[in-house]
């Protein structure tokens, strides 16, 4: 069940609701195509109500293209300016309703909040929809997401309400994002494999065929730290083995060292 909300509260702190939603839609008119008035008059009431099996029924009542366009509404403007009370309750039932057609547009609401500090990845309701995704899910909403996380720590804290657990899981995601986050996990995460000599050097040659400075620069790390001596290239950086331990250890010296 989806919590109640009191929505005269969530809708009355400076302007009512419709006055936010349609100044803001006023922006949809002026600057994206994908916009309609009359779903927009239809799509309000609910909004103003916080009532979303009604967003569900309105929409299940839609045609095809009418549901993309309501669905682009929803997810690129009307639920990045309203409170994050109802946005995870729209959110929550229309991915319910709908996963396959408005997960990923809402999910870029999400990030969307995250970077405005309107939304947090502590928040429950976030953990509940992680707990339900299927694998497909999973690694898009992880690959949309993990590439705008500026620390290790959000990562981490990612990983953990994805529930996606330490090693080789983390692994198959941290490889693929050419972030300084994502790079130093990756590092201290190959100790889970040290003993896979092949699969450490088949890291490293992704990182090689990215050929990203960093990427490549952490490359050349994991060869000294694990002596691969068969990994070769023109690596410009250049460390001892005694080095490596404070590199795992200080996210700050590793961004000096690969950044």
């Amino acid at each position: 069940m989806i919590p109640q909300t009191n929505n005269h509260y969530l809708f009355t702190k400076s302007l009512s609701v419709r006055n936010v939603f349609l100044n803001f839609a006023g922006l949809i008119r002026m600057t994206e195509k994908h916009y309609s008035k009359t779903l927009e008059q239809k799509l309000l009431p609910s909004l103003q109500t916080g009532d979303a099996e009604e967003l569900v029924r309105l929409l299940s009542s839609f045609s095809r293209s009418e549901q993309r366009t309501a669905g682009y509404m929803l997810g690129e403007r009307l639920l990045v300016e309203c409170p994050v009370e109802l946005y995870w309750k729209m959110t929550e039932a229309l991915a319910r309703y709908e996963s396959k057609a408005y997960l990923i547009t809402l999910m870029k609401t999400f990030l969307v909040r995250l970077k405005r500090g309107t939304a947090s990845l502590s928040d429950e309701p976030f953990a509940r929809l992680a707990a339900g995704f299927n694998e497909v899910e999973r690694q898009k909403v992880a690959l949309l997401i993990l590439p705008e996380l500026d620390t290790p720590k959000l990562v981490e804290q990612f990983f953990s309400v994805m529930l996606i657990p330490k090693g080789r899981e983390q692994m198959v995601y941290l490889v693929r994002v050419d972030t300084l986050p994502c790079l130093f996990l990756l590092l201290r995460s190959l100790h889970y494999i040290e003993h896979d000599r092949v699969e450490v050097l088949k890291v490293a040659r992704q990182l090689m065929k990215r050929g990203t400075g960093p990427s490549f620069n952490l490359a050349s790390i994991i060869k000294v730290a694990f002596g691969l001596e068969e990994l070769t290239g023109t690596f410009s950086l250049r460390l001892q083995p005694y080095q490596i331990a404070r590199l795992e250890q200080s996210y700050e010296a590793f961004c000096q060292s690969v950044g």
